[in-house]
């Protein structure tokens, strides 16, 4: 790696810096989170109380019932005390069948045995959909790319929301990320195969499908039908065309039980990141005024997602990738219900950000500005993703829905600026970053 930190004025730090301060940080990470975290298992002699227990769950119901009792919530929520009973309720799961099947392999293991095994699975399709990406859209030195590696996995809805609570979301980072990357390599009916993949949980695609209409990514789309009638033929051969009945049945049904009393402590707006969450639980987020910003932001956001994705395919590849990034970070934002594992969709969207930022002309006006303020945001994402429940829980202020907002009106600012742009080479665009453009 180049020894020098380049731009004027700047001193040449020695090459041993950046390894020393991924070691410092993976020793950080490991000695105050993992182990403290893998001594209170361990001395509890059980896995937390997490949702993969409902996961494990519908394996056993397949097991033991017809498929259409993957959607009987009562026999859900029997089935999930008996195999990890927990002192709060058990919501409603209602996952497409082919999760269910998936889930049922884990049932050939004991329960502990199987949450460890998710836990592994979970830490290496995340671990891969780092490496496609940062190799991809941001090539770093090993001592780099290491750090940047330990910063992705000390963000805490990664960390315990998805690994250590045993939930899906590494799923659809894997597939994203798989995604992304065949767009880029122009391979889009791969790429649509790819997002097939986020069928297991349908809002994800809520901005995504639209965008690939809008920048007319047609292969893709055809990639997306054709990996999404796959998925839909596994169950369907298994249980017939009933079970999709009982699965939409679920569906219309799942926001009155989510509401049940017991049942709603489980899905608090709290642990949500999306802004209609935001909303419910500010003060005064439900009166006019809140609700006229709250439209406004849904309208500018669709509004700008569509003007740059109607240009996006004339302007090269950074402003693509930096449209799927802004893509990534609205779907965030604008979505119905957004438990925050999910938002770890979010270290996608920041690394693609980071890439884009080093294609903009060093000695232009406002380069050092967007590094600042780029190195702001992703610093307080990580930060405050640590206290952003507890913050929320005493003030109504969700601090992480704030600075992905402001994330992605960046990001909507850097697509301006890209516009005005030449178009940059294949060979720059692939080409090893700076050091300092991590920061």
């Amino acid at each position: 790696m180049s020894t020098s930190l380049e731009g004027p004025g700047r001193l040449k730090p020695p090459d041993h810096s950046a390894r020393d301060l991924s070691l410092l940080a993976w020793a950080t990470l490991l000695l105050f989170i993992v182990l403290p975290f893998s001594a209170i298992i361990l001395r509890s002699h059980r896995p937390p109380d997490g949702d993969f227990a409902g996961f494990y769950s519908l394996g056993v119901i397949l097991n033991h019932y017809p498929m259409a009792d993957l959607y009987n919530y009562p026999l859900l929520v029997e089935i999930c005390n008996q195999v990890h009973p927990r002192a709060t309720t058990y919501g409603p799961l209602p996952y497409p069948p082919f999760v269910g099947l998936f889930f049922q392999v884990f049932t050939l293991l004991p329960f502990w045995a199987a949450y460890l095994a998710w836990i592994i699975i979970s830490l290496a399709l995340y671990a891969a959909g780092l490496h496609m990406i940062i190799s991809r859209f941001f090539p770093l030195p090993f001592h780099l790319r290491s750090l940047l590696f330990c910063l992705a996995f000390a963000y805490a809805p990664f960390l315990i929301d998805t690994a250590a609570n045993g939930q899906l979301a590494a799923v659809g980072f894997f597939a994203l990320a798989v995604v992304i990357c065949e767009d880029d390599a122009g391979r889009l009916f791969a790429s649509g195969l790819a997002l097939s993949l986020c069928t297991y949980k349908p809002t994800l695609l809520v901005l995504i499908l639209p965008m690939l209409l809008v920048t007319r990514r047609f292969r893709t789309i055809l990639g997306f039908i054709a990996g999404a009638l796959a998925l839909a033929s596994i169950p369907t051969l298994v249980g017939g065309f009933s079970i999709w009945r009982a699965f939409l049945r679920s569906i219309l049904n799942y926001g009155k039980s989510s509401t049940s009393p017991q049942v709603a402590l489980v899905h608090l707006p709290v642990k949500s990141v999306d802004l209609s969450a935001l909303f419910s639980i500010a003060p005064g987020g439900r009166s006019i005024p809140a609700m006229i910003l709250f439209a406004f932001i849904v309208v500018a956001a669709l509004g700008s997602l569509a003007f740059f994705g109607w240009r996006s395919p004339r302007l090269g590849k950074p402003f693509n990738s930096l449209l799927w990034a802004a893509a990534i970070t609205w779907t965030l934002l604008l979505n119905l219900y957004v438990p925050i594992y999910d938002s770890i969709l979010a270290v996608i969207s920041l690394i693609l950000t980071a890439a884009a930022l080093r294609q903009l002309p060093a000695h232009a006006a406002s380069s050092k500005w967007n590094r600042r303020v780029f190195t702001f945001l992703w610093l307080a994402i990580l930060f405050f993703s640590w206290f952003t429940i507890a913050i929320a829980s005493r003030t109504g202020i969700q601090p992480l829905t704030l600075l992905l907002t402001a994330l992605g009106a960046f990001q909507f600012l850097l697509l301006r600026e890209f516009r005005h742009l030449p178009l940059q080479p294949p060979s720059l665009w692939n080409s090893r970053p700076r050091p300092e453009m991590l920061l």
